[in-house]
C-alpha cells in the first residue's frame, strides 16, 4: 500500500475491494474478550449499587440498564430495577421490568411470583 495517497485522490478501485473484502470475512471471526466484557458489567453493577445506596435511583437505574444492554438477562439488574422501582412507588415500571425479565431471563420463577403478587 502506498503512503502518499490522499483522501479522495488515488482511488484504487480494486485495492478498496480488496480492502472491503477482507474486512467482510472477519466480520463474525473476532470475538470480544469475555473477561474485559464481564469487568465492565461487575464495574457497573457496583457503581449502580454505589448511587442506589446513595439514594441517587435515577443514575442507578441507567447504570442497571446498560448492564441489561450489554447483558440481556442479567436477572441481578432487572431485580435491582424492579426493587427501585417499587421503592419509589411506580407500579408501571415494576410491572414493565419484571415483564422483561421474564422474557429475557432463564429462571423466571422469582420474576412470575413477583409479577402475580402485584397484579
Amino acid at each position: 500500500m502506498r503512503n502518499d495517497r490522499k483522501v479522495g485522490e488515488n482511488f484504487d478501485e480494486k485495492m478498496a475491494g480488496d480492502i472491503f473484502d477482507k474486512l467482510k470475512n472477519a466480520e463474525g471471526k473476532i470475538k470480544p474478550k469475555r473477561k474485559g466484557r464481564f469487568d465492565n458489567i461487575t464495574n457497573l453493577m457496583q457503581e449502580a449499587k454505589s448511587l442506589e445506596k446513595e439514594n441517587k435511583c435515577d443514575g442507578a437505574i441507567k447504570l442497571y440498564n446498560e448492564v441489561i444492554y450489554i447483558l440481556p438477562d442479567s436477572t441481578k439488574a432487572y431485580e435491582a430495577l424492579a426493587n427501585i422501582y417499587k421503592k419509589q412507588g411506580n407500579i408501571k415500571a415494576e410491572k414493565d421490568i419484571l415483564q422483561k425479565a421474564i422474557a429475557n431471563c432463564s429462571k423466571t420463577d422469582q420474576f412470575e411470583n413477583r409479577l402475580n403478587d402485584i397484579q
